[in-house]
């Protein structure tokens, strides 16, 4: 009987262990790119999207309004199906990240983590295998891909969007941009997926002010008579969020062009400085060479 007993605990032993090593949390590299759905393939919601915007992050978009549309508001549990595919166990925890990270896999973006030593190329459309909010900014900052919502960031549908609390943390949620509309002046009405936005997935209408009068506080309601969405939440998350910034799972062929190195002298000390600049002509390394 002792036998039998040891037998079936080591059978489970193993089966945990082999589940542990297929769960997306415990790869220390991401998995393979799936191919992404063919167009038509996915509903289409009547969204549109800017010309040239790769076809896996339109059906990043389209995947993300499919789950808000089959959840219909419920309410879900913090272990649900998404930290299920996650972790691949029944732990309790909070799962936005893990819910963009859901549907980037299953539409084809090539997952990637903080501090993987990996190329990206630019016409890739990424995201990150992260489930921490903070790590998810850090992961696409390493790519060059990320934009201060403090300091005037334009944000174009597919990207995600990380949020924080004032006088807190800057990183306690992150949510898929659906929708962008420019109304001037550095004034955009966004419309976004949110996994775990008071335990459900919500689709969350409202404008984002990148040239704000204080710095923090660059999130506002649409006023109620130039609502145009449907089927939408018109009051923002929390009163005391605001938007930190960006995170460009895709690139414009504009902004491609834009990822060269820039070269420009100085006198004082008679050296060259060589600057690379990112994709939106942030400087993010420089060095000198002697001229």
């Amino acid at each position: 009987m002792k036998r039998i007993i040891l037998c079936f605990l080591l059978l489970m032993m193993m089966a945990a262990g082999a589940l542990a090593d297929t769960a997306p949390v415990k790869m220390e590299v991401p998995p393979e790119a799936i191919e992404t759905q063919a167009e038509g393939e996915l509903e289409t919601y009547d969204l549109t999207f800017p010309e040239d915007m790769p076809l896996a992050a339109r059906n990043f978009v389209r995947f993300a309004r499919a789950e808000f549309e089959k959840n219909g508001g419920a309410r879900l549990p913090k272990c649900n199906e998404y930290t299920r595919w996650y972790y691949h166990d029944k732990r309790e925890i909070g799962w936005c990240s893990v819910f963009q990270l859901y549907c980037a896999y299953h539409s084809g973006l090539q997952l990637v983590r903080y501090r993987q030593d990996i190329e990206v190329q630019p016409r890739d459309c990424i995201s990150a295998m992260e489930g921490r909010v903070g790590n998810v900014r850090l992961a696409f900052e390493e790519h060059g891909r990320w934009l201060d919502g403090t300091q005037g960031a334009a944000p174009k549908p597919g990207y995600l969007v990380i949020y924080g609390v004032r006088s807190s943390t800057p990183y306690t949620h992150v949510a898929i941009v659906e929708s962008v509309r420019d109304l001037g002046g550095g004034l955009y009405e966004l419309t976004t997926i949110e996994g775990n936005l008071n335990s459900t997935v919500r689709r969350i209408n409202y404008r984002y002010n990148a040239n704000p009068k204080r710095k923090y506080y660059n999130m506002s309601v649409v006023p109620e008579n130039e609502i145009t969405q449907e089927n939408c939440q018109y009051t923002l998350q929390k009163d005391d969020w605001y938007v930190t910034g960006f995170c460009a799972t895709w690139l414009e062929k504009t902004d491609v062009s834009h990822q060269v190195t820039s070269v420009f002298f100085t006198d004082e000390i008679s050296r060259g400085q060589f600057c690379a600049y990112n994709a939106f002509s942030i400087v993010t390394a420089c060095a000198f060479r002697p001229v």
